[in-house]
């Protein structure tokens, strides 16, 4: 899993603009090649730079000569995976000692290199001076912030300074002469002794991580570095130990976040694309599997749009949600993907800019599927809106839709009409042949009316043997007593109900707005009058209100 390391080690960057060694993070690219992500205050300062650096190679900043040979110590990392150290000559006669540190993903591939250099020109005079003149010597070892110590051949202390006794919390007296230092750990006397006739053989050993234990018991973590010297004809050799355990476990800390956010990452139902400024997936989670069907690997060859089939119109607004969401805002938005195996997946996502350094540098997309619930409530809108027995829609579900058509006839001012059918006789009916019987004839009565409408027209049951029709965008009276008398002559056909014939006749009332009434209360209202008028006058037949 690709992942921004800057994002998850802001603390971690925090800390660093505020030591006094140089700090820089590069991320390690196809090529390879290394480019700067992170330069700290100090680095500024010593090495005259800036942000401008960042997104940058060597050779786009240092001479042919200098590239190479920085180049040179950061491949050598690649190899090795382990920390490297070397020595940097800059100008004014500016010398550092630079650590290289490796930083693995979890498939142990160097992703970023963590460099820390530290400014050892007024050390390395120091040291020259030290051999020539002891009260040279007393003022660094008086005041040196890390702890400095001589020790003889032997492997025993000769001298401490008094930073060596604030770390470690020993007296010069305590440890003068000690063969074994108390302070050392996981203590192996042969490996001992080899590293000693290393050492006064000639060999500096440079900032290596070691742990050390100091008097009261407790465990720090030390960059140890040891260099053999000669003062008054004598061998020994000088050690200084700068304490790390603050930096150490700010990046277990790092480890600990990166670890809780992976987990938080894979584990998530939902998915979890990361996606670029320019809308290309740098990474998403096992969800994508179960939800959509693809694997990790699939999706990031394949991106998000493969799962697509934008409109413009669809194209335009999902660019709009993106610019938004890399400014800084939250965007919720409903779409549609499609499943490896070809069917549609409702999806509900949330977009989270991923801020670094107060950057905007990428998008979270979170899809959480909606399909199975926007399923179920589209069914239980069309319960709530269909009358269970005939399939129609119900009153409910009219009295709304005439509300809408009020509207759109009061903007663009047209007519529309109302029909109010009644089935005459019907409760006799129910009652000689029974309400099974009854229901079937409400059936065949419900799809008469129906199959006389067309697609803008619009029939419902209000109950019983009440069916209501609404016929928006009537040219004119005559228009809608035309279609009503359509229907009454469809509804007055023979009916067969449980192996017998049926003659059914019914009535119907018509009002129409905004003649007769500019609200559905008195349209309706005034259609079921003209109902009764047509029933109280002999029944099988319409009426228009006010006639």
């Amino acid at each position: 899993m690709k992942q921004r390391y800057e994002n998850n080690i802001h603390p971690f960057i925090t800390m660093m603009d505020r030591i006094s060694d140089i700090v820089l993070i590069l991320e390690v690219i196809p090529g390879p090649e290394f480019i700067y992500e992170f330069i700290n205050e100090q680095g500024k300062d010593i090495l005259g730079l800036n942000e401008t650096i960042l997104g940058r190679s060597f050779e786009d900043i240092y001479d042919p000569e200098h590239a190479a040979f920085i180049k040179e110590k950061y491949l050598e990392i690649l190899h090795t995976k382990s920390h490297t150290h070397f020595e940097l000559l800059g100008e004014d006669s500016w010398i550092g000692e630079t650590t290289l540190n490796p930083i693995l993903n979890e498939d142990g591939d160097v992703t970023h290199v963590l460099s820390i250099t530290r400014d050892m020109t007024e050390r390395k005079t120091l040291e020259d001076d030290l051999a020539k003149t002891s009260a040279e010597l007393g003022l660094v070892w008086d005041h040196a912030s890390d702890a400095i110590f001589f020790m003889n051949e032997d492997g025993s202390i000769y001298r401490v300074n008094r930073a060596f006794e604030e770390m470690l919390g020993y007296k010069e007296e305590e440890i003068k002469g000690v063969m074994i230092p108390p302070f050392f750990t996981a203590h192996h006397q042969e490996k001992h002794e080899a590293f000693l006739s290393s050492l006064f053989g000639g060999k500096a050993y440079e900032n290596m991580e070691r742990q050390r234990k100091r008097k009261d018991g407790s465990i720090i973590e030390v960059l140890a570095s040891y260099r053999p010297v000669k003062l008054n004809n004598r061998s020994y050799a000088i050690v200084m130990y700068k304490d790390i355990t603050h930096l150490k476990e700010v990046e277990k800390q790092a480890r600990e976040r990166e670890e809780r956010f992976k987990s938080l990452f894979d584990a998530n139902p939902d998915i979890i694309w990361a996606i670029d400024k320019k809308g290309r997936v740098e990474n998403v989670n096992g969800a994508v599997t179960d939800i959509l069907g693809y694997t990790k690997e699939e999706m990031l060859q394949l991106g998000r749009k493969h799962l697509m089939n934008y409109t413009d119109e669809q194209r335009i607004r999902y660019e709009d949600v993106v610019k938004r969401t890399l400014k800084g805002e939250s965007v919720e938005y409903m779409t549609d993907m499609f499943h490896k195996k070809g069917n549609k997946v409702e999806l509900k996502i949330k977009t989270l800019p991923i801020r670094v350094n107060g950057e905007t540098i990428g998008i979270y997309e979170v899809g959480q599927d909606m399909t199975q619930r926007n399923r179920a409530e589209r069914a239980l809108k069309k319960m709530a809106f269909t009358d269970s027995l005939t399939g129609l829609p119900n009153r409910r579900h009219i009295t709304e839709k005439i509300d809408e058509i009020i509207a759109d006839a009061k903007e663009n001012h047209r007519e529309f009409a109302i029909l109010y059918i009644d089935m005459d006789h019907f409760k006799e009916i129910n009652d000689s042949f029974g309400h099974d019987a009854g229901d079937d004839l409400l059936k065949l009565f419900a799809n008469r009316i129906r199959n006389e409408m067309n697609e803008d027209q619009l029939v419902a049951r209000l109950g019983g043997d009440e069916f209501l029709v609404l016929l928006p965008n009537i040219t004119d009276e005559a228009d809608a007593v035309n279609k009503a008398g359509e229907v009454l002559s469809a509804l007055s056909k023979p009916y067969r109900i449980s192996g017998q014939q049926l003659d059914v006749t019914s009535s119907m009332g018509i009002s129409i707005y905004p003649r007769h009434g500019k609200n559905k209360r008195e349209l309706m209202k005034q259609a079921d009058e003209a109902l009764y008028s047509a029933k109280d006058n002999g029944k099988n037949m319409l009426r228009l209100y006010g006639k």
